[in-house]
């Protein structure tokens, strides 16, 4: 198995944004497509995390986590095809410098779903130079940041961008097309290992790898052999497939873990969301923290170190995701004590954001935003997020206390 770089931090305890779902003022493909009607809000000002970074980092700094996961917006550093705007460099930069002195672990997202227009306009990652467009992109943010920062993603969920730009059409591009859902991936991948050898080129000790959103699939009924059927081959086209194909060009795997999906033989690989009568968040996702321990064992065949880049949930009530947060860490406990290296967790999200095609109705942060006025509030669940870390900074694997309350809900 790889080994953990000694000058790492044992375990990454960290937050996560991304930079269109909280900056504010952006202007890519998304907000074309914002504009255009698609989805219910437009980001607009979002969180002003763009100006506000400072402000928000030291309530992030309270809440006892070493580490920051964030992107920088590639349309703000190139909104021209290859003019680079010194400003938008120059505010990445401090805003990284503002985390270092925060004490927090820069990991930076390169490609977070959104594109600059002139390259969307031009085909995207179908272009025929994507790769090269993305690798210049790239020696751009680590002449920037390549001396401050050592964790990077290239990629965000590299299977969801393909599903619902290219085959669900709910995101941009918004197409619906089998032959370009197959397509995408491949060209996905190209732009990942073009980017993993420039960033391993210009800092060699650089930890590069690609977030990745896994589902827990189960047969719908677990007595029909096509339903498990069914359900092993969307785990391997949807969780392992580009895993296996970026295997050589990732030092650790990003998880971004939410809720489980159920396979039934007479909707071939069309997941059923979930099933009558389970708890869901306010996305409509069920909560299945057992589904987490499985995903990570199952990717001990990788011999890789994970990193938890994404976990969090989706509702108005902070003792639910108080719960949440108790019972996806006892998972991860429960993985680590089978032998899973597991070296971080990062919430998602650190603030309350636009979410994308669900606009800003769904609430996840640990710090909640009043969009009207701007002004931030911890949540309860940042106290108990901060109290776990501190009984954990030397403790391995994660020790995870039950709640002294009564439970909120039972799984």
């Amino acid at each position: 198995m790889m080994s953990w770089p000694p000058h790492m931090a044992p375990f990454l305890w960290g937050v996560a944004t991304s930079s269109h779902q909280v900056e504010g003022n952006n202007d890519n493909d998304w907000t074309e497509w914002e504009a255009c009607g698609h989805v219910p809000d437009r980001s607009g000002a979002s969180c002003l995390h763009y100006e506000k970074y400072n402000q928000d980092l030291d309530l992030i700094a309270q809440v006892g986590v070493n580490a920051y996961r964030y992107s920088v917006e590639w349309s703000r550093i190139e909104p021209e095809p290859g003019q680079f705007n010194p400003d938008a460099l120059d505010h990445y930069r401090a805003m990284t410098e503002s985390v270092i002195r925060h004490h927090l672990e820069p990991v930076i997202t390169l490609h977070h779903f959104t594109l600059p227009k002139w390259f969307a306009r031009q085909g995207g990652f179908f272009h025929p130079r994507a790769p090269w467009y993305f690798e210049r992109y790239v020696q751009q943010v680590l002449a920037t940041l390549g001396d401050l920062a050592r964790f990077y993603i290239t990629i965000n969920e590299p299977m969801v961008y393909a599903v619902m730009g290219y085959g669900t059409g709910q995101w941009p591009p918004g197409h619906k097309s089998l032959k370009e859902l197959w397509q995408i991936a491949p060209r996905l991948l190209a732009c990942h290992r073009q980017a993993y050898h420039q960033i391993k080129l210009r800092r060699s000790d650089a930890m590069v790898g690609i977030a990745h959103h896994l589902l827990a699939f189960e047969p719908y009924n677990e007595y029909s052999w096509l339903d498990r059927q069914n359900a092993r081959i969307l785990h391997y086209l949807f969780n392992h497939r580009f895993i296996q194909w970026a295997q050589n060009t990732q030092d650790f795997i990003g998880v971004n873990y939410y809720t489980r999906q159920y396979a039934r033989h007479r909707h071939f690989l069309v997941p059923v969301m979930h099933k009558p009568g389970h708890l869901l968040t306010d996305m409509g996702w069920e909560i299945y923290p057992d589904g987490l321990e499985k995903i990570l064992v199952a990717l001990k065949r990788f011999d890789k170190p994970l990193l938890i880049t994404e976990n969090g949930i989706a509702t108005t009530n902070d003792g639910v995701r108080q719960q949440f947060l108790l019972d996806h860490l006892t998972a991860v406990s429960r993985a680590q004590n089978q032998g899973v290296m597991v070296r971080g967790y990062f919430y998602w999200s650190a603030l309350d954001n636009f979410e994308w095609a669900e606009g800003f109705r769904p609430r996840f942060g640990l710090i909640r935003v009043d969009y009207d006025t701007q002004q931030r509030s911890m949540q309860e669940s940042a106290a108990l997020y901060r109290s776990i870390i501190d009984s954990n900074r030397d403790h391995w694997p994660l020790n995870v206390p039950p709640k002294p309350e009564q439970r909120v809900f039972g799984l």
